[in-house]
């Protein structure tokens, strides 16, 4: 059964930071917020596996437009790998391929897990949601089939051992990770395992930041429907999905132009926070700070942008 939009809300468009709790898909999140907020219009911006809890920035309504343009660069990620097992899917939700008596020792992986940084490449996971023939992987992995994975360029930014807890045959480990978008930490653990010749599973995975989203400002499902059900709205205007573009204020002379989606240069420009580049990405925002879309720098000096995306 669909929640109502309160009568004090005249609006649905905007950002949510969602906690999503391990065991259920990014889908079925993003499904309970759509349930919660009536039925309207919702969308993440960077796919949790089931495994995973912590941070998932959905965007409401309209702001599902901006989902190219919403930074999540670096994603920040703790954890615990468990040395000592392979399994099929990289993490503990799979089945155990192969267990063997680990004998590393902290200082060993501590110091293997720092090395393990800057540029590299990965093979997404069979089990994951990478698509091939336009179906994801995972459905061709659960019929025994293996599909094209090609591998991509990853940057692994900063990684750190935590802790190290020696158990009978296994050795866990917990560690903190920032890294770039599209990067599998299950594949980071199998690779640490690999080095360390006694292979690695994930076993738990908590986001605690996307580009300038942090875990703290987030919501749980259960605090979402609360907020919903309270005086006012917990959803974030549109333009806070734009968190770390400089922004582009229309002059009231440029405004009925803006908004019909005309390229600005001045004098329909009435201020630029920082210093405009060629190329980069800008929020366009009305004289009254309401968010119109999203243009590029289309030329330095004079100042000149095209629109990318209007709301």
């Amino acid at each position: 059964m669909r929640s109502k939009i309160p009568a004090d809300v005249t609006h649905v468009d905007g950002l949510l930071l969602i906690d999503k709790p391990s065991g259920p898909t990014s889908h079925d999140v993003v499904s309970e917020v759509r349930r919660i907020l009536g039925g309207v219009k919702s969308g993440h911006t960077g796919t949790l596996d089931p495994l995973a809890s912590g941070l998932l920035v959905v965007l409401i309504g309209k702001a599902t437009k901006l989902a190219p343009f919403v930074k999540g660069d670096p994603k920040i990620y703790e954890g615990t790998m468990v040395l000592g097992i392979t399994t099929d899917t990289m993490d503990t939700d799979g089945t155990v391929t192969s267990e063997i008596l680990c004998q590393a020792e902290a200082d060993q992986v501590s110091e293997l897990l720092a090395s393990l940084s800057g540029e590299m490449e990965q093979i997404p996971p069979i089990y994951s949601a990478v698509k091939f023939k336009g179906k994801p992987s995972y459905r061709y992995a659960r019929r025994g089939e293996e599909v094209p994975r090609p591998p991509r360029k990853v940057n692994v930014y900063r990684s750190e051992m935590t802790d190290f807890r020696k158990l009978r045959k296994r050795v866990e480990v917990d560690f903190i990770i920032s890294c770039s978008p599209g990067f599998y930490v299950r594949e980071y653990a199998s690779r640490v395992g690999d080095n360390l010749g006694c292979g690695a599973a994930l076993s738990s995975l908590r986001r605690l930041a996307s580009g300038p989203f942090h875990l703290d400002r987030a919501l749980t499902l259960e605090g979402l429907q609360a907020a919903w059900e309270g005086t006012s709205s917990p959803i974030s205007p549109p333009l806070a999905a734009l968190e770390g573009l400089n922004r582009l204020k229309v002059a009231v002379e440029g405004l009925t132009q803006a908004r019909n989606g005309v390229p600005l240069e001045q004098p329909m420009i009435e201020e630029f926070d920082g210093e405009p580049r060629e190329g980069d990405l800008v929020a366009v925002i009305e004289p009254g700070g309401e968010l119109l879309g999203v243009h590029e720098v289309a030329r330095e000096y004079p100042l000149k942008s095209k629109p990318r995306r209007m709301l």
